[in-house]
């Protein structure tokens, strides 16, 4: 059966990248094989769900090729502390017709990741 394996970023600033989805998401940096060009695998439950590859680029990423990646959260009150400390614009809605809410997270070079999270009852 197919599945989400990873999501591939490049980035100009791989330790502002890293302190970014560290904050919102907790990842880890962790092992990654030893490739010819320079990058960085992060980490969630065990699995490098994020790949860093540094690039050269000078502008931000413009909107509309890639648009955010989702990932589940069940301890909105501890991100939302993470995301407010690191002072990211932050965006959250109610998913009509079910019991989720969802936070949209802006990050460096126009990176926007969404966080579905149980509402309370």
């Amino acid at each position: 059966m197919p599945r989400l394996d990873h999501v591939t970023i490049e980035t100009r600033d791989a330790l502002g990248m890293i302190g970014f989805l560290e904050a919102v998401l907790g990842v880890r940096e962790g092992y990654r094989p030893p490739f010819p060009s320079p990058g960085h695998w992060l980490y969630l439950d065990e699995r490098p769900v994020i790949h860093l590859s540094l690039t050269s680029r000078s502008t931000d990423f413009p909107p509309g090729i890639f648009n955010h990646v989702a990932f589940s959260l069940y301890e909105f009150g501890p991100a939302l502390e993470r995301i407010k400390a690191g002072g990211y614009r932050y965006e959250y809605y109610d998913i009509p017709d079910t019991d989720l809410g969802q936070v949209f997270v802006y990050g460096p070079e126009g990176v926007k990741i969404e966080l579905q999270y149980p509402r309370p009852a």
